[in-house]
């Protein structure tokens, strides 16, 4: 496509301005063509104004439902390098590894998410009947980084289902339909509350995101390869549900190689904070756009935890320790966070928690408090949570 071809995309300039632009003899001195310049110029910017704007906003629709991000906030993930996008064509160009066919189905890189401690990949998946009033499926195979072992956890993995949440809390499909309008997959799930989806994009294609947190959070993972085998599709059960009735539709191999690019940029606060119980301190807590980590200090040593005979006191230590709610911003804005796993290292007697964000992102420069909530005595009263400033 050459400058002309672009230019006649723009459907809302006057077709009269394009020919005007296209290139002529013109004599140096000549006002038109200064006034010709001009245009072209204004149409150039324009143009940059615009396709700049674009890239913002193709984002993958389960990411889209998942954050409900401003265009600002997203223009600074792109920026940042926190999110990235691969259009179609990008993807499916030849030894990208970006994209597989095989069985008639192609498996393309959609959008990346990655920061310092963990990863989302979306994939589109295109061609892939998926029966009527089912689940998608897909079998995921070995993970390896560099060719080498996976160092890291895959947390799970999900089809998008085109449900979204409301401002309100409730949820709705696109178009507004509520997903209780007839549209359960069979009697038990609707006694089970669980809802039908709808699987399929306008285009026919189909969205998988999968996440994953890294063994290692120092950044290394960034700029290496995740290599990802996908060795079939097919149905299974509502998620919550009994999860043996994955049944494969259609086996192959489809094997991608996903560049790990994100941002590195992260904070690092010592609250040294001593929590309610009196016994566990807050140490440091390293937080960065999606994720971070928490480190609790014990005051007295636990010893032996694997052995029998204290996982019980192990186990009683690990319910004193809070949960992480959110973080709080200094507007008062809390970003919903979960912990994603708790361990105790005994060589540096602490608790070490990592955590992900639930929805939007975390503004590094804004933060000024974590919130937690006592496992044993929350409430749900919000003068119940446990403020600790960091700022």
């Amino acid at each position: 496509m050459n400058g002309r071809d672009i230019l006649k995309e723009l459907s809302f300039i006057d077709p009269g301005y394009i020919e005007a632009a296209a290139p002529m003899p013109v004599e140096r001195g000549n006002d038109g063509f200064r006034h010709k310049f001009l245009l072209i110029a204004a149409i150039a910017a324009t143009l940059l104004l615009l396709t700049g704007a674009a890239a913002y906003t193709k984002w993958s629709s389960s990411l889209e439902a998942q954050y409900r991000l401003s265009e600002d906030t997203k223009k600074q993930a792109e920026q940042s390098g926190l999110s990235v996008t691969y259009p179609l064509e990008t993807a499916q160009a030849d030894n990208s590894g970006l994209s597989v066919t095989d069985q008639g189905i192609t498996v393309s890189v959609k959008q990346t998410l990655i920061d310092a401690w963990s990863a989302q990949i979306v994939l589109r998946i295109q061609g892939f009947e998926l029966p009527d009033g089912v689940y998608p499926y897909a079998e995921i195979g070995q993970t390896t980084f560099d060719g080498g072992e996976f160092q890291g956890y895959g947390m799970n993995h999900e089809f998008y289902d085109g449900i979204l949440v409301k401002d309100d809390g409730t949820y709705a499909y696109e178009d507004g339909v509520s997903p209780e309008e007839g549209h359960y997959t069979d009697s038990d799930v609707e006694e089970d509350h669980f809802y039908k989806g709808r699987f399929n994009l306008p285009d026919g294609s189909m969205e998988l995101t999968l996440t994953y947190r890294f063994a290692e959070t120092d950044g290394s993972m960034l700029g290496r390869n995740l290599e990802l085998h996908i060795t079939g599709f097919g149905q299974t059960t509502p998620r919550g549900r009994a999860w043996e009735d994955n049944d494969v539709l259609v086996s192959g191999n489809w094997e991608l190689s996903i560049p790990l690019h994100g941002t590195m940029e992260t904070i690092t606060k010592t609250p040294n904070y001593s929590l309610p119980s009196g016994d566990i301190t807050l140490v440091t807590a390293t937080i960065g756009p999606m994720s971070g980590g928490l480190d609790f200090r014990l005051d007295s040593p636990l010893k032996g935890v694997d052995t029998p005979e204290n996982l019980a006191a192990t186990e009683e230590m690990e319910s004193r320790v809070p949960r992480i709610a959110a973080v709080r911003l200094k507007d008062g804005t809390d970003i919903p966070v979960w912990d994603t796993d708790l361990g105790y290292r005994e060589e540096e007697n602490c608790f070490h928690m990592n955590f992900r964000i639930s929805e939007n992102f975390i503004d590094l420069s804004q933060v000024s408090a974590l919130v937690f909530h006592d496992r044993m005595k929350w409430s749900g009263k919000p003068e119940d949570s446990i403020i600790v400033p960091i700022d």
